[in-house]
């Protein structure tokens, strides 16, 4: 089957549990059929065949995941496209993937408008209010024999270290990652999940989402994140589970509401990133939250590994381990495994693994090798089997002959009561190749300097490793999904010097 039978089931089952909420309405199990069932109609209405594409441009919403279920429904791909993206960077992502219709929110019509090709319907609608329902179309029940090894979804990547690429994922592969995540966090009908990171990502869609939705729990969706209306939420009682990336932790812990709100209905939050600092995860350990940090990527659906719930707090600092039915490994540059305890790329196999790159088999070849994805991240595994996450494998600074991990430095770093969040990245050098540059965000009303900053790694860490640069900054430029964009730092970083130090 595909992964709208889960819609299905559920409408038949429990037919008034609401399915989404969103704002202050309410969607049951049954209506989010009926709507499933429409949108699908009328995508084959506007002439929609297996293996087309549809994208979707708008936040957050019911009618992205009505049109995800309706997309694996009639064999379809679901393309949501980043909403925070102009028309001249939207309109390389319709080249590539030419959808048959291009669904988008009336607030973002101009761009959609700008960003259109002939031949792609585009059609409007209003976050909230449904799909077009007064065109007239038959509707389309769930098929229990649907093929579920097409590719139903495509996300693209961040593409801070490159060009951005789609990665496929199968009805089968949304499948495993919903099964592997619901048995690892005992997920429920009876949890209600709150979703505020945006959905056009794999964390927002998949990390809880969809697996949820797959056990008949309810989902709570945010437009967008707002760390008073995520507080207002979680005080209802009625959220259990969160997904909540180190940015958004550390505007939520200095929110005013903060320490009035009531925590007591959250049974867990899970985070995550490249690298998750301790002070993401203080703040809930703190307040008796259990928080669970995973690490996945969108090539892998996402999940990967998580802590173990009964593991939480002791190995909270720690990746995890792999989730049921996934398989991880330690690799050299060559591809072989490396003992527990030293570090190397980060390699995986499993169900939930995409079936490769949307017309990039080049990548698809380089990305998956004997049916292993080699993620570009830098890991080692510990004694006791968890994961431990060090940072992207293409982000390491290689100082003369040396290799320096941005995340040591950003450890020392992030250990300072003075700085809320920080970064490190590469900067060219005419005599070592390349040296380590820092960006800080300053906590606010705190007096910080360059000179404070370099003093931080005195004693710390080898001289090599020191930062030659250091950039304090009122905000940290983020991605979509709130990691530091690099790309945009290391820009920053070429452009000029705040601080030298000579090693």
């Amino acid at each position: 089957m595909e992964i709208s039978a889960w819609v299905a089931h559920w409408a038949c089952w429990t037919p008034t549990k609401t399915a989404l909420r969103f704002r202050s309405e309410a969607t049951s199990y049954e209506q989010l059929e009926r709507r499933t069932a429409r949108s699908a109609g009328l995508l084959k209405a506007a002439g929609t065949d297996p293996g087309d594409c549809v994208a979707y441009l708008g936040p957050s919403s019911p009618e992205l995941v009505e049109l995800l279920f309706a997309c694996a429904r009639i064999g379809a791909v679901f393309v949501p496209l980043n909403a925070r993206m102009p028309a001249a960077e939207l309109r390389t992502f319709l080249r590539l993937t030419e959808p048959k219709v291009f669904v988008a929110e009336r607030k973002f019509l101009p761009t959609a408008e700008d960003a259109v090709f002939e031949g792609c319907e585009l059609t409007e609608f209003v976050a909230g209010a449904g799909l077009d329902a007064t065109a007239n179309c038959d509707t389309v029940l769930a098929d229990p024999q649907a093929d579920a090894t097409r590719p139903a979804l495509v996300l693209f990547t961040s593409g801070t270290t490159g060009t951005p690429k789609g990665a496929m994922t199968t009805s089968e592969a949304l499948m495993g990652n919903a099964a592997d995540t619901v048995a690892a966090l005992r997920i429920t009908s009876a949890d209600e999940v709150l979703t505020a990171t945006p959905m056009f990502h794999v964390a927002g869609l998949n990390l809880l989402s969809t697996p949820a939705l797959s056990v008949g729990a309810t989902v709570s969706v945010h437009e967008q994140f707002s760390a008073d209306d995520v507080l207002k939420d979680i005080d209802s009682g009625r959220s259990t589970l969160l997904t909540c990336p180190p940015p958004m932790t550390a505007e939520l812990a200095s929110h005013p509401a903060w320490r009035r709100t009531a925590l007591d209905g959250l049974r867990c939050v899970v985070t995550g990133g490249t690298t998750v600092p301790e002070t993401s995860l203080r703040p809930w350990i703190e307040r008796g939250v259990r928080v669970v940090q995973s690490y996945g990527l969108t090539e892998a659906g996402p999940h990967v590994t998580l802590v173990p719930l009964g593991d939480v707090p002791a190995k909270a600092a720690t990746a995890g381990k792999p989730i049921l039915r996934a398989e991880l490994r330690i690799v050299d540059k060559s591809g072989r495994e490396v003992p527990r305890g030293t570090r190397g790329e980060i390699s995986v196999r499993g169900p939930n693994v995409m079936a490769g790159y949307w017309r990039n088999p080049d990548a698809s070849c380089e990305a998956i090798r004997d049916g292993w994805l080699r993620t570009g991240d830098l890991g080692k595994i510990d004694n006791d089997g968890y994961l431990h996450v060090i940072g992207r494998l293409k982000e390491v600074i290689v100082v003369g002959v040396s290799n320096v991990y941005p995340a040591d430095l950003e450890a020392v770093l992030l250990e300072s009561p003075d700085i809320r969040a920080a970064a490190v990245v590469a900067r060219p050098d005419d005599l070592l190749g390349e040296v380590p540059v820092v960006f800080v965000v300053p906590v606010p009303g705190t007096s910080l300097t360059p000179d404070a900053v370099l003093q931080l790694f005195d004693g710390r860490l080898a001289e090599y490793k020191h930062p030659r640069q250091v950039h304090i900054i009122d905000a940290m430029p983020c991605t979509s999904v709130g990691k530091p964009d690099t790309r945009v730092l290391r820009e920053l970083a070429c452009a000029g010097a705040t601080s030298e130090r000579s090693q």
